[in-house]
């Protein structure tokens, strides 16, 4: 057989062993020959090749095939980077293939590899893909330019870390909108926009900052997204700073609402970088704090009640029933303004009636595993989910039939179900009295107005109003308002952002400066990184399926919530409480460890309570003197109400010190 260099010749080598399964001992590996046989004791298997006369070429001189050996599938030879050849096709149509896949893939060239051998392949695969976290942030000039070339009028914006001309530039933030996205938003989109962020999985860590908005049916339509160091105010004011520049200056006759969850200087950088947007908190969260303090089913029935009612009244009740059970909780809501949490305080130009900001959790998740890929694969994955999810929405538009999009047709149906079990009396052909169990409403259909404030809010037909459309014989479609219209949805989607050749394929650009930018400090915290958000404990499905009833608490930091081996940081310092008891015993979890007591207190440990609860060790061998009365001894009396009850399982212990006394009780 010949083969072309000596390279070629190794690798076939390598595959034949892996795939016949015997060990490989080479005794002559040169440029100019090589010569190999099996490892096993015993086997006569061996080959021998050489060069040919060309000086480049190969060819086999000797070869004695047969094999007396046992087979076997865990070879040395297959090591992560042989593993790695063999994936990087399969990965290049599979990126997100898992490690259960890799083995079944493995197990088609009979090799069964350890789980570090392919953890190590997969990142070696991903990196020969993808490009290594460092490699990839000396790619954004070149990127920038032919983001902003393919897709004119969009925006890229990189903040470098550069103290002075003599140091090479760092990576520190980074801001990217398209065209389309702006055009869309400002087209056929409403007027409220919800912020939020969440932390990147690479290598450098770091916080991915979202704008997202709504459309017609309901879904969202991403506006911009930023790469920063860390969630402050400082980085936030940059986000809105250039958000403000893109898609600004803000028509004054659109009452434009931010929703955002008041965390870490977000509420205070739009104050001040876009003051004529509205605030609207998440009630999620100011829930999340509320419950803290004030814990409860029924406080947290009546939040909710307060918060999602659509009218005054409904929202005074579950406000004094909140006082009459708690009054500091009333107080503390009452602190935050209503417009800002309370749905009946909101504005009906917008026509949204959300009291949380769920739809920005959720693209968080729809992002997915491009929050672990280096910054230049995130930012290009983020550009194609952009540019396939407007295409594919507007090829769906142009196929409804409908005057209003699925996702208000669907909550028609709902709402006319729901209007069967109201009453009307007619007042006019254009209002009506509706009684709904106990109380009436007054609609006036011309005017689109419910007494429940739900019809101005969510600008679709509450029940009430439902029933007074349908008894006219009306199709509840016309009542909605024109956000929720088909035409308005394809008006949002009719723009489009152009796709970008892959960096393998990207011309020659010597005129970009800063052809070397270098990584920001590496972030990332010890131990395996969290794959998904940890949830409170009466969040999502785990709040009604708890699969234990126990805290964890870690071994080694001495915080709940984790164990040892998922544990990212150090020992975390016990707070120290005032306490004026004497006979209080250390908060610290477990018992203490029991020494050695006798009369002399040779080698004994004594927990006594010094200022501040804090258990201090006392020895009679350290350099604390004895006072005169203390040589007396210790008189050690132990309680042996075990041994005399069942019903008891501890054994009281009293030490006397001198002329102070200290009991300790030690859980047996």
């Amino acid at each position: 057989m010949l083969f072309t260099n000596v390279d070629a010749f190794r690798a076939v080598l390598k595959d034949y062993a892996i795939q016949k399964g015997f060990p490989l001992v080479r005794l002559k590996n040169e440029k100019s020959r090589c010569t190999a046989k099996c490892g096993a004791e015993g086997c006569n298997w061996r080959i021998h090749a050489s060069l040919v006369a060309d000086t480049t070429t190969f060819m086999v001189k000797t070869y004695t095939p047969e094999h007396t050996c046992v087979m076997n599938r865990k070879n040395s030879e297959a090591t992560s980077d042989w593993i790695a050849k063999k994936l990087i096709y399969v990965m290049r149509d599979h990126p997100e293939m898992t490690s259960k896949g890799v083995k079944a893939e493995m197990q088609k060239h009979g090799v069964l590899p350890s789980r570090m051998q392919i953890y190590r392949a997969k990142n070696k695969v991903l990196e020969q893909i993808e490009g290594s976290h460092n490699e990839a942030y000396g790619k954004l000039p070149k990127y920038a330019e032919l983001l902003r070339m393919h897709n004119p009028g969009s925006i890229m914006k990189i903040h470098y870390d550069r103290p002075n001309l003599l140091i090479e530039p760092k990576f520190l933030r980074l801001f990217i909108s398209f065209k389309a996205q702006r055009d869309g938003f400002l087209a056929g989109c409403k007027p409220f926009i919800g912020f939020d962020g969440c932390h990147l999985k690479g290598a450098f860590g770091g916080i991915l900052l979202i704008a997202v908005a709504l459309d017609g049916n309901n879904s969202l339509f991403p506006l911009a997204f930023a790469v920063v160091e860390c969630k402050n105010k400082e980085a936030w004011s940059w986000f809105f700073y250039y958000f403000q520049e893109f898609f600004g200056p803000f028509p004054t006759n659109i009452s434009l609402t931010f929703m955002s969850d008041r965390q870490k200087g977000l509420n205070l950088a739009y104050e001040e970088q876009v003051p004529e947007a509205a605030a609207r908190y998440c009630c999620w969260h100011i829930y999340y704090n509320f419950k803290v303090k004030f814990p409860g089913s029924l406080l947290r029935r009546f939040f909710w009640q307060a918060a999602k009612s659509y009218d005054l009244i409904g929202h005074n009740e579950a406000m004094e029933r909140t006082n009459n059970i708690n009054i500091d909780a009333w107080r503390y809501l009452v602190n935050i303004p209503k417009c800002n949490w309370a749905r009946h305080a909101f504005s009906i130009e917008i026509k949204c009636d959300h009291v949380t900001n769920n739809f920005t959790e959720s693209f968080n998740a729809w992002v997915g595993e491009l929050r672990g890929k280096n910054i230049l694969a995130l930012a290009d994955g983020l550009r194609q989910k952009f540019m396939k999810k407007l295409h594919k929405r507007y090829q769906k538009g142009c196929t409804w039939t409908s005057s209003v999009t699925p996702h208000i047709t669907s909550k028609l149906k709902g709402i006319a179900a729901e209007s069967r079990r109201c009453s009307l009396t007619m007042a006019s052909e254009n209002t009506f009295e509706v009684a709904d169990v106990d109380k009436s409403y007054i609609v006036k259909l011309i005017e689109r107005t419910c007494a429940c404030r739900a019809f101005q809010l969510t600008g679709i037909p509450c029940k009430h109003a439902a029933l007074g459309a349908t008894y006219r014989r009306e199709k509840l479609k016309g009542y909605c308002d024109a956000a929720f219209s088909n035409d308005q949805y394809l008006k949002t989607y009719a723009f489009m952002i152009n796709p970008i050749l892959h960096m393998n394929r990207w011309p020659p650009m010597e005129d970009v400066t800063l052809a070397v930018v270098l990584p920001p400090p590496l972030r990332r915290r010890a131990g395996r990184p969290r794959r998904n958000r940890r949830r409170a404990p009466d969040e999502g499905a785990s709040a009604s399926q708890h699969k234990r009833s126990i805290s964890f608490r870690c071994s080694k930091c001495g915080a709940f919530g984790h164990n040892r081996r998922t544990c990212q940081g150090a020992p975390i310092a016990e707070k120290r409480g005032s306490s004026t008891s004497t006979n209080q015993v250390s908060s610290r979890r477990g018992r203490p460890r029991r020494g050695i007591a006798n009369t002399g207190l040779a080698g004994s440990v004594l927990w006594e309570h010094a200022q501040g609860n804090v258990p201090v060790i006392v020895s009679s061998q350290g350099s604390n003197g004895s006072t005169q009365n203390q040589t007396a001894g210790a008189n050690v009396q132990l309680n042996h109400s075990a041994c005399t009850s069942t019903n008891t399982r501890k054994i009281g212990v009293g030490i006397w010190y001198g002329d102070d006394m200290m009991e300790t009780l030690l859980n047996l």
